[in-house]
């Protein structure tokens, strides 16, 4: 195929316009290009913060198994000290009577210091495991992100470039029917031709100039959204240099036909989606093992009647304890057994998704490889017909110029051969695209660029 395209190279015309100011346009190539999207584009920014969140994730998770140390201070004022009812005998009186009895003061204070710390904890574990696996989910979400802007990216680029190669087209056929009506018009003017063939060229020359006119709309408009797919500004002048006969994919070869999609960043990130699924269950599953704890706190508590005497040390006493904790988990509704059916579920699930994507990409590869078949076996046809839709148009124009053929003659040779021009250009497209959609899904698009 590469020695087909540098046959085109010979084939296709030149733009010398496209270079006519590139002092004061910005010169982009399709690698430059797909480097500057992949650099800007929102898609892209918003995938690297969520590998910053999924990073903090990570700190998140870990925080809780580290110490937990926290302060507390406390003032109450027991505006009406709680009454308790005792036994009287306790007090010297009759057995059988109760006492009303006061305990505690009006101002109580405490201040202490508290400590927990995890010592066995599966679910804590497998938790940051799980934290650390989503950091990297969001960069495979980075990659299939990239991969998508690059491959729109490189569709409008060949696009565009495929639009500025029909005009310089246009433009050579505009030039020759130029070159012909001046002829004739000067045939009529000197009684040797008619206006009526006069006329023909003009309307012909009119129908070539609005052509022109809109394509060069339509490049307008498809720069706009190719800067738009670059998250360039809109308002920056660019050219662009790679022509569609110096295709940039050089390495594309016969070896493409067959697929291979270990680089495709949709596979591998439905891949990690089943690991963190897997995880899931692990987590759930884990929530069955007991949990141990130690715990420490150290504490000062102060008590008095009257405020004015929290400085008074005689009234302070301090107190501590330190102690592990078990938890055992015994019932819990089956809840735990719910959420690990359902994490298995996702499992199958993501699995149905996997295959499914999968076959979705072996089959774009497939099309994509037919279309690029078919597509350069009818270019080779193409040339030929071109070569001959050239050659008559020569004579035609050689024995109108002579007066052996009418204008109509001529009109129609050069209708035919621009449409085998139009032919042409409309079949590069498709190899061109062809050749994009088989390296996009194989995943090698994003490696151009990372090379």
């Amino acid at each position: 195929m590469k020695n087909e395209l540098n046959h085109l190279k010979l084939l296709a015309f030149a733009l010398p316009f496209l270079f006519s100011s590139l002092q004061a346009q910005q010169p982009i190539d399709l690698k430059t290009a797909m480097k500057y999207s992949v650099e800007h584009h929102a898609s892209v920014q918003k995938a690297k913060i969520d590998i910053a969140k999924g990073e903090e994730l990570v700190r998140e998770s870990l925080s809780n198994g580290l110490p937990q140390l926290s302060a507390g201070l406390n003032l109450t004022d027991n505006l009406a000290v709680q009454t308790s009812f005792v036994p009287a005998e306790f007090f010297g009186g009759q057995a059988g009577e109760f006492a009303k009895v006061q305990f505690g003061t009006t101002w109580n204070a405490s201040a202490g210091l508290q400590l927990n710390q995890k010592i066995f904890d599966k679910t804590w574990l497998l938790g940051i495991r799980a934290s650390r696996e989503v950091t990297d989910f969001y960069k495979l979400v980075l990659d299939k992100n990239k991969d998508q802007v690059v491959a729109d990216v490189a569709k409008l680029y060949f696009q565009i470039q495929l639009s500025r190669t029909q005009r310089g087209i246009l433009d050579a056929n505009i030039g020759q029917i130029k070159g012909l009506l001046t002829v004739t018009q000067k045939q009529y003017e000197n009684g040797f031709g008619k206006k009526i063939d006069v006329d023909r060229l003009r309307v012909q020359e009119s129908n070539l100039e609005t052509q022109i006119n809109n394509l060069d709309l339509q490049i307008k408009q498809a720069e706009q959204a190719l800067k738009f797919s670059m998250a360039m500004p809109l308002e920056t002048d660019i050219v662009l240099t790679d022509t569609i006969s110096e295709t940039m994919f050089d390495e594309v070869n016969s070896a493409i036909a067959q697929p291979g999609y270990s680089l495709k960043p949709d596979l591998l990130l439905l891949k990690k989606q089943q690991e963190l699924y897997q995880l899931d269950v692990e987590r759930w599953k884990a929530g069955y093992f007991p949990t141990l704890s130690f715990f420490g706190s150290y504490n000062y508590l102060w008590q008095s009647n009257k405020l004015n005497e929290i400085s008074n040390g005689n009234f302070w006493t301090d107190f501590s304890q330190i102690g592990l904790q078990l938890s055992i988990p015994i019932f819990d509704g089956f809840f735990k057994k719910s959420k690990v059916q359902t994490a298995q579920l996702n499992i199958q699930q993501t699995s149905q998704d996997y295959n499914l994507a999968k076959l979705g990409f072996q089959l774009n590869h497939e099309a994509a490889v037919t279309s690029l078949t078919v597509n350069q076996n009818t270019l080779k046809s193409i040339v030929e017909i071109q070569k001959v839709a050239e050659e008559v148009y020569r004579v035609a124009q050689s024995r109108y110029k002579e007066g052996l053929a009418p204008i109509t003659e001529l009109l129609d040779a050069e209708t035919s051969l621009r449409q085998t021009q139009s032919n042409y250009i409309t079949t590069l497209a498709q190899i061109t695209l062809a050749e994009i959609e088989i390296l996009s899904a194989n995943g090698l698009l994003l490696r151009m660029i990372e090379q």
